[in-house]
């Protein structure tokens, strides 16, 4: 016997037990199994007609297939995000632009991640390749305007063959970024970055991690480069990480890669305008769209919505530009202010540590190639070495300046002192 469906196959078994055929022929009749006959004759008894429709597979309280619309919303997502080179195309980047476009099902980040690989269109993530190894216990910082950290992405070149040179400054705690992109690499462009960019953008921070180019000298006893005057006249610690060792400056080192990976990885701009142009957009989805935070734990997942919700507790600068302090010979020229300048340092074979071309004596139970912080504290001109937090030596340090009050006061204690 022939049937159009598998549902008028069951109708017919159910219509000749009716009959008072056994179910070992009407198994035969219908060319089915005793097993089936039973089971399709205990769902008829039990939801009647209904009870021989098809079943749908789909457990009903939590459906595990993701239905057409959303794959078709998740790729058409991601293809959109591929088509901005400074965006990220990976899942969690993908969820949150959904959420952005108001899109009511949202799937999970796990099964975006499914939908991606059963569609192709993963990829593998870049890898750095700079040395990271930490020696010393970081500040834990999750909050904005406590530390940030400053750093130069150096010498890479235009379309057009002009060098041009890229500093970078990020928050710890927001993960909130600023960049510029200038043909220099002097300290007066860093200042004026720093004061008319970076802080109106991220606010003014407690400490600044920087390396040793910032606090260069070629004058003993002189590290007061304008780079450090003007973090001490408005608060801030000017951290010098040890030289060569790049995991004092973790933070800023990841930036530095997302910011190349979204402009001069992707595109080749022709004149520094179009670099700036491209690197504002890339910053802006930084701060703005990459989905950094745990919104269930700070209430967003944007560094610039995180630090919007500290702003009346963030200390920011004074409208100015630095144009307005040159002097006539276009330099600028900055007081030394109360505040604290810190080093971390390697101990020498010589018991000593190297702070400004002056060697300064540690006591001989620390071992050679331990790590210290050595702390000027510019308004008792003193400088105090510090091992594993603990004070170890402590001298007089002469600054031949007069030191004035800051904008903004320091903090009662270095935020390295924990170390």
């Amino acid at each position: 016997m022939e049937f159009g469906s598998e549902v008028e196959r069951r109708r017919e078994a159910v219509k000749l037990i009716s009959e008072g055929i056994s179910v070992a022929e009407v198994a035969r009749r219908v060319g089915r199994s005793r097993k089936w006959v039973y089971e399709w004759l205990g769902r008829f008894l039990t939801l009647g007609d209904d009870g021989l429709n098809e079943r749908s597979r789909v457990p009903k309280t939590q459906p595990t297939k993701t239905g057409p619309e959303t794959v078709a919303e998740v790729l058409d997502t991601r293809s959109r995000l591929v088509d901005q080179p400074e965006a990220s195309i990976g899942a969690l980047s993908i969820l949150a632009q959904m959420e952005r476009d108001g899109w009511s099902d949202i799937p999970s980040e796990s099964t975006i991640e499914r939908i991606l690989a059963a569609a192709g269109v993963t990829r593998h993530k870049y890898k750095r390749d700079r040395s990271t190894e930490v020696h010393l216990p970081l500040p834990d910082v999750t909050v904005p305007g406590i530390w940030q950290q400053a750093d130069w992405i150096q010498d890479r070149y235009l379309k057009c063959g002009i060098c041009f040179q890229s500093i970078q400054v990020a928050d710890v705690g927001s993960h909130g970024v600023a960049s510029g992109q200038y043909l220099d690499r002097t300290i007066l462009t860093a200042v004026t970055f720093l004061i008319e960019h970076a802080w109106p953008k991220l606010s003014i921070p407690l400490a600044m991690s920087i390396d040793n180019a910032f606090a260069k000298t070629t004058h003993p006893n002189n590290p007061f480069t304008n780079w450090v005057r003007i973090c001490l006249y408005f608060g801030v610690e000017a951290i010098v990480g040890p030289p060569g060792r790049h995991g004092w400056q973790n933070h800023v080192e990841a930036i530095n890669n997302e910011w190349q990976n979204r402009t001069i990885r992707a595109v080749h701009f022709n004149s520094l305008d179009e670099l700036r142009q491209g690197s504002d957009r890339a910053v802006d989805w930084l701060n703005t769209c990459r989905p950094i935070h745990n919104p269930n734990e700070v209430g967003t997942r944007y560094p610039a919505d995180y630090i919007a919700s500290y702003a009346s507790s963030l200390r920011w600068p004074p409208t100015i530009t630095i144009a307005d302090h040159l002097n006539a010979k276009g330099g600028l020229v900055l007081p030394v202010s109360e505040g604290r300048i810190t080093f971390v340092r390697y101990v020498t074979d010589r018991n000593t540590i190297k702070v400004a071309l002056v060697h300064w004596p540690v006591p001989a139970t620390i071992p050679i190639g331990a790590l210290v912080t050595a702390t000027i504290t510019t308004g008792n001109r003193q400088l105090e070495i510090r091992h594993q937090g603990e004070p170890v030596n402590r001298f007089d340090y002469p600054i031949n300046h007069k030191v004035i009050q800051p904008y903004y006061p320091p903090t009662n204690r270095s935020l390295l002192h924990h170390v």
